[in-house]
């Protein structure tokens, strides 16, 4: 029955993996653990896991947040994803993105500069000692791995201390980069592990410290954008080949077209991804993974959720199979998604979801516009005596009316995610839909 989804005998790309990325509406324990199935079905093999504040952090408990799973439901969704054939592998960052961490009291003087909580200092004598630890609490847990992804991308204050300066003038970014994270590297060799990180911190760097490089971690090279090769070059690619580094390839299925989405830009993520499998297929990359990420960063709001983005997950594992995006996709996505449902496999949430999210988006896009429309009125800009009293009235009762809707729409897309995500973060999501919509409007009530 699978094949009529799934045409050729071989896959274009041997890896096809999936991010799961869990700092915002991470899915319940029981969601976490039925997801497997369905990423079997749409034949992935491998699931890049970032579990950021969910994991059951030992080494400093206080990582954890108030819905993180248990040591348990851990140790049984690896088991699940083993038996299913999918591979593991875990994400920790080890330099930027580092919020988790570096916004907690005991860690705050490993920033590199002291109001910016993502990026941590690698000269501070403790830096190497709280990665490693994270490292080994993953390990604990894992079992036997044979990839480790350590982040280290969008590190921005990178070099900026004065001990940080001082290197740099004496040996060059690359040098301190690898300073930082060769132990670490050394220490997952030792395990018979492959280190994994971004590459967008050393696309610069010259061929004597890419090969260096190359002897020590693979890089995935990632840009989420329709054509990914307009800022990321392919003679960055061939420069990262001829230095001997194994390349993998980052796409997109959600969370990549806007902090404050509520779905996926399907025709880009399309897009994109099929670029990269292509690419990937040229240069015999080792795999492809379509990233998920939830929040662009630990403190902006949560993007869309996994929920309302199954059907760019699916068709993200069809282009890793079958090497380019099937005729008429959506169809081709709402088909095996219902395939899958008359399987017992747990995708029912997604078609009230997806309703919900394009209901609720599209709502708090008219009123930003109905906000943008108001703000036209002359009387606002410079014109006092140019007022129309009943115009003012109508567009401040049109402004009421929408905030109503767009909470009301709110709760509808939180009804519609029960029980896949714990319900302290639906109220969060319904919160960061609704709480800017209401201030805005209730500002431009109060001020005109």
């Amino acid at each position: 029955m699978n094949q009529k989804f799934f045409v050729r005998k071989k896959p274009a790309v041997s890896y096809r993996g999936i991010h799961l990325d869990l700092k915002g509406l991470p899915p319940s324990s029981g969601r976490l653990l039925s997801l497997v199935s369905l990423l079997r079905e749409a034949r992935i093999n491998c699931l890049l896991v970032e579990w950021e504040d969910m994991y059951p952090w030992s080494s400093y408990p206080f990582l954890r947040n108030e819905t993180a799973y248990t040591r348990k439901t851990v140790e049984c969704f690896l088991e699940k994803a083993r038996q299913a054939g999918i591979e593991v592998i875990p994400l920790v960052q080890s330099f930027g993105h580092l919020e988790n961490v570096l916004s907690r009291k005991p860690f705050r003087k490993l920033r590199e500069i002291p109001s910016l909580v993502s990026d941590l200092c690698p000269s501070r004598p403790a830096a190497q000692e709280v990665i490693l630890n994270l490292v080994k609490d993953i390990l604990e847990t894992h079992g036997s791995l044979k990839y480790f992804h350590l982040g280290g991308d969008e590190v921005w204050s990178f070099g900026r201390c004065r001990s940080c300066r001082k290197k740099v003038a004496q040996s060059g970014k690359a040098a301190l980069y690898l300073a930082h994270l060769e132990p670490i590297f050394h220490f997952l060799d030792q395990q018979g592990i492959r280190p994994i990180i971004w590459d967008d911190m050393v696309r610069d760097w010259p061929g004597a410290k890419l090969k260096t490089l190359a002897h020590q971690t693979d890089l995935m090279c990632w840009n989420y954008a329709a054509d990914p090769f307009q800022r990321l070059k392919r003679d960055t690619l061939e420069r990262f080949v001829k230095a001997g580094c194994r390349l993998w390839a980052a796409s997109a299925f959600k969370g990549a077209d806007g902090p404050y989405a509520d779905r996926p830009n399907l025709p880009v993520r399309l897009a994109n991804m099929a670029a990269w499998v292509q690419q990937a297929s040229e240069m015999k990359m080792v795999g492809v993974i379509a990233t998920g990420w939830s929040r662009y960063n630990t403190f902006v709001s949560p993007c869309e959720s996994l929920e309302v983005s199954l059907d760019s997950l699916v068709l993200s594992a069809k282009i890793a199979w079958e090497g380019k995006v099937p005729d008429q996709p959506a169809s081709w996505a709402e088909k095996f998604l219902g395939f899958c449902q008359r399987k017992g496999l747990p995708v029912k949430s997604f078609f009230p979801c997806r309703l919900a999210a394009e209901n609720l988006q599209c709502c708090r896009e008219k009123v930003f516009q109905e906000v943008k429309s108001y703000l036209h009125q002359a009387h606002l800009v410079g014109e006092p005596e140019r007022i129309n009293p009943f115009r003012i009235k109508q567009a401040k009762q049109i402004l009421k009316d929408s905030l109503e809707k767009v909470e009301k729409l709110a709760r509808e897309w939180q009804k519609s995610h029960q029980g896949q995500v714990p319900a302290i973060w639906l109220e969060k999501y319904f919160l960061s839909r609704t709480e800017p919509v209401r201030r805005l409007v209730d500002f431009i009530l109060a001020a005109h």
